[in-house]
């Protein structure tokens, strides 16, 4: 019978099932909580893997809040923060930067206050921003949304339950329309038919773009030859679920830079992800297999003082799945050296 032997403080979960190949896979996941207080500690409490997206609200018309961590490998660390802006000290601002920056992966988001299109003597024009103390980062407040004209679903595919998203709308049906809080500095929108990339830090839900594109094609030919397999033009990066900006070129190790700045009421954070040693051991009709657990999402929560940190394993079984007989994770080293200022 097959068990999982974990002698790691993090939880750990493990899944059999077909790879891009439809070759029978054994998948091991770890995930690590550290607390973010004067310096970094594990956590007492650990997060458990997710099993299934977890949305802000209703799932298909609200943003992903924690993606599903049962999946097949990613082929690059994800770089994720969930939280909301917020102004210094406490005092109402009208806008603020957020940069989240982790190893080479820097990302910039300009947060405003509350603001409308009003029509104006030469056309419409933006209301000044309300101050705010604290606003969600979440992608129901950047650019997007859905627009329905005469009988059809115009919508933004990059983000279809934002704001923002004038479609065929006329004049006076985007008076009053809210403006994204969430924009690029470096694509400001100035008009109401400005079509900027959606600015967030958030997971992409899956039939988002990009993640949509990387899908595959599931047509008639793969229907009656890869069915119930993924097509052969399926793209492993659909399983990257961060923003585009914030996707790393390759696996990060732990040790690398963290910065995060404007994300939470105490300040900015500045640390090092921790260094962890972990080993998966996997013993198969008596023989011990050694699959490397590459670090694939780095999760940043400000408001919640955590950290998380998910590796994965994959190790190919084909016809030997069922004579898997136990999975041994190990920590053979942890070095936190992170300060938090």
């Amino acid at each position: 019978m097959l068990q999982l032997k974990n002698t790691t403080p993090f939880q750990a979960g493990m899944a059999l099932f077909p790879n891009e190949q439809g070759i029978d896979t054994l998948y091991i996941t770890l995930k690590a909580t550290f607390e973010i207080g004067k310096g970094l500690a594990v956590a007492a409490e650990q997060r458990p893997v997710v099993l299934a997206d977890e949305y802000w609200g209703e799932p298909g018309v609200s943003s992903l809040k924690y993606a599903s961590e049962a999946h097949l490998a990613k082929p690059a660390t994800d770089v994720i923060l969930v939280g909301e802006a917020c102004a210094p000290d406490q005092r109402p601002i009208s806008q603020i930067d957020v940069t989240v920056a982790v190893a080479d992966r820097r990302k910039t988001v300009r947060v405003f206050g509350d603001r409308i299109w009003e029509g104006g003597l030469v056309g419409l024009r933006m209301t000044s921003p309300t101050p705010f103390e604290r606003v969600p980062l979440i992608y129901e407040r950047a650019f997007g949304g859905v627009h329905q004209a005469e009988g059809v679903a115009l919508f933004e595919a990059r983000n279809p339950v934002g704001c923002g998203f004038v479609g065929k709308k006329r004049k006076k049906e985007i008076e009053g329309m809210k403006i994204p809080n969430l924009e690029d500095p470096a694509d400001l929108i100035g008009k109401p038919g400005d079509q900027p990339p959606p600015a967030g830090f958030g997971s992409i839900s899956p039939a988002w773009e990009p993640r949509k594109s990387f899908v595959g094609t599931y047509d008639e030919a793969w229907q009656k030859k890869r069915a119930p397999f993924l097509p052969n033009d399926f793209n492993p990066r659909f399983f990257n679920m961060a923003h585009p900006d914030l996707v790393c070129k390759g696996y990060l190790k732990g040790g690398e830079p963290v910065e995060v700045v404007n994300a939470s009421p105490n300040g900015p954070l500045r640390l090092k992800l921790p260094t962890c040693w972990v080993e998966a051991s996997v013993q198969v009709m008596g023989k011990l297999e050694k699959p490397p657990l590459y670090l694939e999402t780095v999760l940043i929560e400000p408001s919640a003082s955590a950290l998380c940190m998910t590796w994965r394993a994959a190790l190919v079984c084909g016809k030997k799945a069922m004579k898997v007989e136990q999975v041994e994770l190990l920590l053979q080293s942890l070095d936190v050296k992170g300060k938090a200022a």
